[in-house]
């Protein structure tokens, strides 16, 4: 009884607690402000064409040109005092590193030439946009427990891969994966279109010198 009670009281803490992997790499010598700051996306995938022609129905064959325009405002909306550019690029105009994030070896984007427009640039790619459905757990689970209370949890999600890197060393300041989540219980709505562009900003500035 008392393995089974220890193995019991370990699953709990998993499905409870959790694990909360490091997300983004930042170069500890990176501690200046930058004045300018140069955003190059490419053109996202999305997986959920019904949710997009029912939500953005004029963009469902320039959905690019949305999301600059949303990502933008969310940059400037920083009130950071950094001057943003926001531009869409082709893949041609990338390379690709394989970086070690906590242990894992993913692939990042690196721009392969610098215009000099910008103190820093910020380059993200491999963007995808679609439904996933994940299980959370929660409540009590041992001995005399009715055990933890599962569900599933709807979302609109946007992934991908980003990196900085100095505007004039070309030098690679920082690197990321992105998950960013809105939740749902019924069906897609704009604002989680809305939402999913908002947190994306708010998960490749986080723990860079904009964000501080």
């Amino acid at each position: 009884m008392g393995k089974k009670y220890a193995f019991m009281m370990a699953l709990a803490c998993v499905l409870l607690v959790g694990c909360a992997p490091k997300h983004c790499v930042i170069d500890a010598s990176w501690t200046q402000r930058p004045s300018r700051v140069k955003v190059l996306f490419t053109d996202p995938i999305i997986d959920s064409p019904k949710d997009l022609a029912d939500d953005l129905p004029e963009f469902v064959n320039n959905f690019s040109d949305w999301y600059r325009a949303q990502m933008e405002a969310f940059f400037k909306a920083s009130s950071d005092g950094v001057v943003y550019s926001v531009e869409k690029i082709s893949p041609d105009f990338l390379a690709y590193e394989a970086s070690d994030l906590d242990g894992e070896s993913i692939r990042t984007p690196r721009i392969k030439m610098l215009d000099g427009t910008a103190d820093v640039y910020l380059v993200i790619a491999d963007l995808w946009i679609g439904r996933i459905k994940d299980m959370s757990c929660s409540g009590p689970m041992g001995p005399g427990m009715a055990g933890p209370s599962c569900y599933a949890e709807k979302s609109l999600t946007g992934r991908g891969r980003y990196a900085y890197f100095d505007g004039k060393t070309g030098a690679k300041l920082g690197f990321g994966d992105i998950k960013a989540q809105s939740f749902f219980t019924f069906t897609v709505s704009l604002d989680d279109w809305i939402e999913v562009v908002n947190k994306t900003v708010e998960i490749v500035r986080k723990d860079t010198p904009m964000a501080r």
